[in-house]
């Protein structure tokens, strides 16, 4: 199963955006695409032809394209302007694998995919549960904004809560993507080491 585990090394979140448009609740959506193989080899060369295409060009396993969509509402008040509503919604569409012909694969190769589709769903949720974490705490600064003296000048203050926290969001959904590649080398390399030591005798 080595190439199907540096194949994991392309798990990606690759789109960050922010949208000042409607969304009326938060959504998050799976697609799936088909692979099928009764050996590593194939499965890998069905991921790196088949598999959601990132920057670069590359395919990757698995991808949470993701957008956070603040929808905020002034209100003139008699001595300026404050928030009536704020509301940060959140729109995911996480793209899988899905293997078809199973039935003809070894038990062995069977369960070892097991294992990649568990990370691989789990690796795509936390980035959309990072993404929620993040749109309910600029929601949150957002409702409790102070009136200025007029609606332009709290918008400004709006924008730039805004622009920060999804400076921060793509930071730390970065981070998480590069510490998981780091466990995913550390684990290759373990990997290929106790074999060599088996074969070794």
């Amino acid at each position: 199963m080595e190439k199907l585990t540096k194949a994991l090394l392309f798990l990606c979140f690759p789109v960050f955006l922010a949208a000042c448009q409607q969304l009326n609740a938060s959504r998050v959506a799976v697609d799936y695409y088909a692979i099928s193989g009764n050996s590593t080899q194939v499965l890998d060369q069905q991921i790196r032809k088949k598999g959601p295409r990132i920057s670069g060009g590359r395919h990757a396993v698995a991808v949470a394209r993701i957008r956070i969509i603040p929808n905020i509402k002034y209100r003139p008040t008699g001595d300026g302007c404050r928030v009536s509503h704020a509301k940060v919604n959140v729109d995911a569409r996480v793209t899988l694998p899905r293997w078809t012909g199973r039935e003809n694969a070894s038990k062995e190769l069977g369960e070892a995919w097991d294992n990649i589709d568990r990370y691989t769903r789990m690796h795509e949720a936390v980035h959309v549960a990072i993404a929620f974490r993040f749109a309910k705490r600029m929601e949150d600064e957002l409702s409790t904004l102070r009136s200025t003296q007029n609606c332009q000048a709290l918008n400004r203050k709006a924008e730039r809560i805004v622009a920060r926290y999804l400076r921060e969001h793509d930071e730390t959904q970065r981070q998480f993507d590069e510490d998981e590649q780091r466990k995913l080398l550390a684990f290759a390399r373990s990997s290929k080491t106790d074999a060599a030591s088996s074969s070794g005798g």
